[in-house]
Protein backbone atom coordinates (compact mmCIF):
# COMPACT_ATOMS: atom_id res chain seq x y z
CA UNK A 1 0.00 0.00 0.00
CA UNK A 2 1.39 3.40 -0.97
CA UNK A 3 2.18 5.90 1.75
CA UNK A 4 1.48 9.60 1.39
CA UNK A 5 4.18 11.61 3.08
CA UNK A 6 4.53 15.39 3.33
CA UNK A 7 8.13 16.56 3.02
CA UNK A 8 9.68 20.02 2.98
CA UNK A 9 12.10 20.91 0.19
CA UNK A 10 13.34 24.47 -0.23
CA UNK A 11 10.63 25.72 2.11
CA UNK A 12 7.80 24.10 0.13
CA UNK A 13 5.64 21.26 1.40
CA UNK A 14 5.44 18.48 -1.15
CA UNK A 15 3.32 15.34 -0.80
CA UNK A 16 5.09 12.20 -1.96
CA UNK A 17 3.33 8.92 -2.61
CA UNK A 18 5.51 5.82 -2.30
CA UNK A 19 5.71 2.28 -0.96
CA UNK A 20 8.83 3.31 0.94
CA UNK A 21 8.75 4.18 4.62
CA UNK A 22 8.26 7.76 5.73
CA UNK A 23 11.72 7.93 7.31
CA UNK A 24 13.30 7.03 3.99
CA UNK A 25 11.31 9.66 2.10
CA UNK A 26 12.15 12.31 4.71
CA UNK A 27 15.83 11.42 4.37
CA UNK A 28 15.65 11.89 0.60
CA UNK A 29 13.87 15.24 1.03
CA UNK A 30 16.56 16.46 3.48
CA UNK A 31 19.26 15.38 1.01
CA UNK A 32 17.65 17.27 -1.90
CA UNK A 33 17.05 20.29 0.35
CA UNK A 34 20.76 20.30 1.29
CA UNK A 35 21.75 20.09 -2.37
CA UNK A 36 19.49 23.05 -3.18
CA UNK A 37 20.99 25.03 -0.30
CA UNK A 38 24.53 24.25 -1.53
CA UNK A 39 23.62 25.32 -5.06
CA UNK A 40 22.01 28.51 -3.80
CA UNK A 41 25.00 29.34 -1.58
CA UNK A 42 27.48 28.68 -4.39
CA UNK A 43 25.53 30.85 -6.81
CA UNK A 44 24.23 33.53 -4.45
CA UNK A 45 24.93 36.37 -6.90
CA UNK A 46 23.75 34.53 -9.99
CA UNK A 47 20.24 34.55 -11.29
CA UNK A 48 19.44 30.92 -12.19
CA UNK A 49 16.13 30.02 -13.70
CA UNK A 50 14.15 27.07 -12.33
CA UNK A 51 15.01 24.74 -15.23
CA UNK A 52 18.78 25.29 -14.89
CA UNK A 53 18.56 24.94 -11.12
CA UNK A 54 16.74 21.61 -11.52
CA UNK A 55 19.37 20.40 -13.99
CA UNK A 56 22.20 21.41 -11.67
CA UNK A 57 20.58 19.56 -8.79
CA UNK A 58 20.20 16.49 -11.03
CA UNK A 59 23.90 16.71 -11.99
CA UNK A 60 24.91 17.00 -8.31
CA UNK A 61 22.75 14.02 -7.33
CA UNK A 62 24.11 11.98 -10.25
CA UNK A 63 27.65 12.91 -9.21
CA UNK A 64 27.00 11.70 -5.66
CA UNK A 65 25.40 8.53 -7.01
CA UNK A 66 28.34 7.67 -9.28
CA UNK A 67 30.89 8.43 -6.56
CA UNK A 68 28.98 6.15 -4.18
CA UNK A 69 28.76 3.45 -6.87
CA UNK A 70 32.51 3.69 -7.56
CA UNK A 71 33.23 3.56 -3.84
CA UNK A 72 31.01 0.50 -3.49
CA UNK A 73 32.84 -1.19 -6.39
CA UNK A 74 36.20 -0.50 -4.70
CA UNK A 75 34.89 -1.85 -1.40
CA UNK A 76 33.55 -4.97 -3.15
CA UNK A 77 36.93 -5.50 -4.81
CA UNK A 78 38.68 -5.13 -1.45
CA UNK A 79 36.17 -7.52 0.11
CA UNK A 80 36.83 -10.09 -2.63
CA UNK A 81 40.58 -9.67 -2.14
CA UNK A 82 40.25 -10.23 1.61
CA UNK A 83 37.97 -13.22 1.14
CA UNK A 84 40.52 -14.77 -1.26
CA UNK A 85 43.35 -14.02 1.16
CA UNK A 86 41.36 -15.57 3.99
CA UNK A 87 40.77 -18.69 1.90
CA UNK A 88 44.49 -18.90 1.12
CA UNK A 89 45.35 -18.47 4.79
CA UNK A 90 42.85 -21.16 5.80
CA UNK A 91 44.47 -23.57 3.33
CA UNK A 92 47.90 -22.67 4.65
CA UNK A 93 46.66 -23.16 8.21
CA UNK A 94 45.32 -26.62 7.32
CA UNK A 95 48.70 -27.56 5.78
CA UNK A 96 50.60 -26.22 8.78
CA UNK A 97 48.30 -28.06 11.16
CA UNK A 98 48.85 -31.27 9.20
CA UNK A 99 52.63 -30.72 9.28
CA UNK A 100 52.46 -30.02 13.02
CA UNK A 101 50.72 -33.36 13.61
CA UNK A 102 53.34 -35.10 11.45
CA UNK A 103 56.11 -33.50 13.52
CA UNK A 104 54.35 -34.50 16.74
CA UNK A 105 54.29 -38.08 15.47
CA UNK A 106 57.98 -37.88 14.56
CA UNK A 107 58.77 -36.49 18.01
CA UNK A 108 56.83 -39.27 19.70
CA UNK A 109 58.66 -41.83 17.53
CA UNK A 110 62.04 -40.22 18.28
CA UNK A 111 61.30 -40.20 22.04
CA UNK A 112 60.38 -43.88 21.88
CA UNK A 113 63.61 -44.65 20.00
CA UNK A 114 65.61 -42.68 22.59
CA UNK A 115 63.94 -44.52 25.48
CA UNK A 116 64.64 -47.82 23.74
CA UNK A 117 68.26 -46.80 23.21
CA UNK A 118 68.63 -45.75 26.87
CA UNK A 119 67.04 -48.98 28.08
CA UNK A 120 69.35 -51.03 25.87
CA UNK A 121 72.37 -48.97 26.92
CA UNK A 122 71.53 -49.33 30.61
CA UNK A 123 71.03 -53.06 30.28
CA UNK A 124 74.37 -53.49 28.45
CA UNK A 125 76.33 -51.09 30.66
CA UNK A 126 74.87 -51.08 34.18
CA UNK A 127 76.35 -48.34 36.37
CA UNK A 128 75.02 -48.69 39.85
CA UNK A 129 71.48 -47.62 39.09
CA UNK A 130 72.33 -44.42 37.22
CA UNK A 131 70.26 -43.76 34.11
CA UNK A 132 71.87 -41.53 31.50
CA UNK A 133 68.66 -39.56 31.21
CA UNK A 134 68.72 -38.71 34.92
CA UNK A 135 72.38 -37.78 35.27
CA UNK A 136 72.83 -34.57 37.25
CA UNK A 137 73.48 -31.65 34.99
CA UNK A 138 76.04 -28.99 35.57
CA UNK A 139 74.95 -25.45 34.65
CA UNK A 140 78.28 -24.86 32.94
CA UNK A 141 78.30 -28.06 30.93
CA UNK A 142 75.50 -29.75 29.05
CA UNK A 143 75.15 -33.53 29.12
CA UNK A 144 74.87 -34.92 25.63
CA UNK A 145 73.69 -38.30 24.45
CA UNK A 146 75.74 -39.74 21.62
Amino acid sequence: MANKVDVVICGEVITLKSNDEEAHLQRIARYIDRKLAELTAANANASINERIRTLLIAVNVADDYFKATDSLARLNAMHDKYVNELGRMQQEYALLKERFHELQGELTHTKAELESFVTEYDSNYPREGINILTLPRDNKRKATVR
